[in-house]
């Protein structure tokens, strides 16, 4: 990472930040680059946050972050308010607020070839994850497939907006905008996600549009979906926290900003409520498309056996593929699952499976 890539020293240090937090080459980091599209999700803009506020001994919080993810626009707002701090009686210039993206709900991971037939793989993030949690798949995954990541709201790009009350209209947002598609559509989706791939696929289905598979990880199957905690049960910030401890650990420096914590565990309560709030129905619907069912075999959440009953949903055969690991298996064996996956997946470039 060279000094001439950047104009002030500030910008150089942030991007030293992002290469460490984000686990990014230092050498491909520069100043124009978003946080948000380099993989950066609220978890992350957490530690970032807090490593700011410790090498340059500022107030600053995530909404900063949102309202400038751009490597130097965020440098400047960090001079500014070092400036600030340094003579209490300047002001600070007005701080506009970043407006949703038009589209914003899909995040493109990988382009496709873009030729007829082109396979598009959707990833569906777990409750509390954004699209960018999913960012190194594409690294994984045959070329020539599009990559697609949902982006719910109130994360990342999209933080300004409130966190969705009902699981039906993500579906309903993220089939809006798939558009028509002209090549086969793979779901895949972790925890939450896998309901919203089950219900989207169902709706698929029945308008005729079925899609080519659907991988379900780390998820009770839909009609066997109880509400955890119980409805009765009140979500407390210690419960959210071990769900936090599962994906990639809750660090000190976290626990010891009350504020910033707050705003990392918001989301996650929201969506808690939504995956809560769920109803199946009472009528068993299956799916006509071949289940590839994904679970952790020290998971908690979900005991092997309660992924194995996936198969009461399906007419075209259901595949469970068990690994060592918790929730979050997948993060320890990101290579089995998207060789899994891959034997499922049509290359854009000659219709063959990859």
């Amino acid at each position: 990472m060279e000094h001439s890539d950047f104009k002030t020293a500030t910008e150089q240090r942030l991007a030293e930040i992002w290469a460490d937090v984000m686990r990014l080459d230092k050498d491909k980091v520069k100043r124009d680059q978003d946080f948000f599209d380099v993989g950066g999700d609220s978890l992350l803009a957490t530690k970032v946050v807090l490593r700011v506020r410790r090498d340059w001994d500022i107030k600053i919080t995530v909404r900063v972050l949102n309202d400038a993810p751009v490597l130097a626009e965020l440098a400047e707002r960090i001079d500014q308010r070092v400036a600030k701090s340094a003579r209490p009686t300047a002001s600070s210039p007005a701080v506009a607020t970043r407006a949703s993206r038009p589209g914003a709900c899909l995040w493109e991971m990988r382009p496709g070839a873009g030729g007829p037939g082109q396979g598009t793989l959707l990833v569906l993030p777990h409750a509390g994850g954004s699209a960018q949690n999913y960012g190194p798949w594409a690294d994984w995954l045959p070329g020539g497939l599009r990559i697609l990541a949902a982006q719910y709201p109130a994360r990342a790009s999209r933080a300004d907006e409130p966190v969705a009350a009902d699981l039906h209209r993500i579906v309903d947002e993220v089939l809006e905008a798939l558009g028509d598609l002209d090549g086969p559509l793979y779901v895949f989706g972790h925890s939450m996600g896998s309901y919203v791939g089950y219900e989207l696929c169902w709706r698929e289905q029945s308008a005729g549009r079925a899609p080519a598979v659907l991988f379900a990880s780390g998820a009770v199957p839909p009609h066997r979906h109880r509400p955890n905690p119980a409805t009765e049960e009140e979500i407390t910030d210690e419960w959210l926290l071990g769900i936090l401890g599962m994906y990639e650990g809750v660090s000190d420096d976290l626990r010891n900003h009350p504020e910033v914590m707050s705003q990392a565990l918001r989301t996650l309560r929201g969506d808690v409520k939504l995956f809560r709030n769920y109803a199946y129905g009472d009528a068993l619907r299956r799916l006509d498309i071949p289940i590839v069912v994904f679970g952790g075999e020290n998971d908690d959440l979900v005991p092997p056996a309660e992924a194995e009953r996936w198969s009461d949903l399906g007419t075209a055969g259901c595949v469970t593929r068990l690994m060592p690991g918790g929730h979050f298996f997948y993060l320890d064996n990101m290579a089995t699952v998207t060789d899994a996956m891959s034997t499922y997946l049509v290359s854009g470039h000659d219709g063959q499976r990859a």
